[in-house]
């Protein structure tokens, strides 16, 4: 099937070039949308399994339903690059979804940040999941499962940009690998677990740059290619995409109109989302993509230029997660956290879970400053002061 596309995917990429854009070779197969959501939802094909992937499956499966969703793509950064389509699709659906996957193609081989990432993740995540069975095999399946829970909960504090060591000893992974008292097994599996983290982590920084530049260039392509009646009938859809897809066309789009083409192949080598969203919004963008900050006690929005920045950046820094870091002063037995939002209350429940993972693998009391209180979790569980 997929060999009705070679002639359109020899000329999108030669129109690419054309365009100055320079990718490794990608791999297109065809496959239905239970495949394309049993891999997003993982995250790369042949990974270990766990429980928590069902969840993001069925959320997937589920989206897969809603027409724009199904016909966007899904492309990993590997080398060569591997992207699906989807079987159900008409025949110009996926040829707008080849165009954007060179668009993700180019991103991947030419930004700063991706230069460093691990190329090969396709074939490490494979070797992960025989290792992962092979220790459930000897230590026991409950015992590795535990294990990978605690280890996916503390995982989220991985930074992929971070070159510091005295910055990386905050997050909370890190100062784990290197202190924790874990057997050899233990600290293995953790650091296979942040070398995956790592790699998403990646993607997450640059989720607004990499789609909003993967939807530019496929506008940008699909324009040459395509003829007046079948653009009619895809730019619809070009123009109804998610939030991050439409801020980060928006973006290169203006950048395009005020500076030309080749600032904007400039800009998508050495930027990420955050100094992406600093450089280029402005007052007129907030307004354009009703981007707003919600204050709940006043009930208003606020388009204000500087919270909006900082509302995105922050959402950025921290994924959404909460901002908890480990305090210079912790030493000895005793592990010290901090949360570092205090505007920001945690749910008790939350707070919980979070610090009996993280005591599952400290092995001493774990402490955490956060709602004006210090939590503790020791053997006898979760306590408050």
């Amino acid at each position: 099937m997929i060999g009705e596309y070679q002639t359109v995917i020899h000329e999108l990429e030669d129109l690419a070039r054309d365009r100055g854009l320079a990718f490794d070779p990608v791999v297109f197969q065809i496959t239905d949308s239970d495949e394309i959501a049993e891999v997003a939802s993982m995250g790369l094909p042949n990974r270990f399994i766990h429980w928590y992937w069902g969840g993001t499956y069925k959320e997937l499966v589920l989206q897969q339903s809603k027409e724009v969703f199904s016909i966007l793509e899904l492309v990993l950064n590997t080398a060569p690059s591997h992207a699906f389509l989807r079987s159900a699709n008409t025949y110009l659906q996926n040829v707008l979804v080849i165009a954007h996957v060179l668009g993700h193609a180019d991103f991947f081989a030419n930004n700063h940040w991706y230069r460093k990432s691990n190329k090969n993740m396709l074939n490490l995540a494979e070797q992960h999941a025989r290792m992962i069975r092979s220790f459930e095999v000897r230590y026991g399946r409950e015992r590795v499962e535990k294990l990978l829970d605690a280890l996916l909960t503390v995982a989220t504090s991985v930074n992929a940009f971070e070159r510091s060591g005295p910055e990386l000893k905050k997050r909370l992974i890190y100062y784990l690998e290197e202190r924790a008292p874990l057997e050899d097994f233990e600290r293995i599996l953790l650091e296979s677990i942040r070398e995956e983290a790592e790699y998403f982590d990646l993607i997450q920084r640059t989720h607004i740059i990499n789609e909003g530049w993967a939807t530019f260039v496929e506008a940008e392509l699909l324009n040459r290619l395509l003829t007046a009646k079948e653009w009619a009938t895809i730019s619809v859809q070009l123009s109804n995409r998610p939030a991050p897809y439409t801020i980060g066309y928006t973006f290169f789009a203006a950048l395009r109109d005020q500076a030309g083409f080749d600032r904007v192949l400039e800009i998508r080598r050495f930027y990420e989302d955050v100094s992406l969203i600093d450089l280029v919004l402005t007052d007129e963008l907030v307004r354009r993509l009703d981007i707003f900050v919600y204050d709940p006690k006043e009930k208003q929005k606020s388009y204000d230029l500087q919270k909006v920045k900082e509302m995105l950046i922050a959402q950025k820094l921290y994924k959404g997660e909460p901002r908890i870091e480990v305090d210079p002063a912790s030493q000895g037995r005793d592990l010290l956290l901090a949360h570092l939002d205090e505007d920001r209350k945690l749910e008790p429940k939350r707070v919980n879970l979070f610090l009996r993972a993280v005591y599952s693998l400290w092995r001493n009391p774990v402490k955490l400053r956060a709602n004006g209180k210090v939590y503790t979790y020791d053997r006898r569980g979760l306590s408050s002061t």
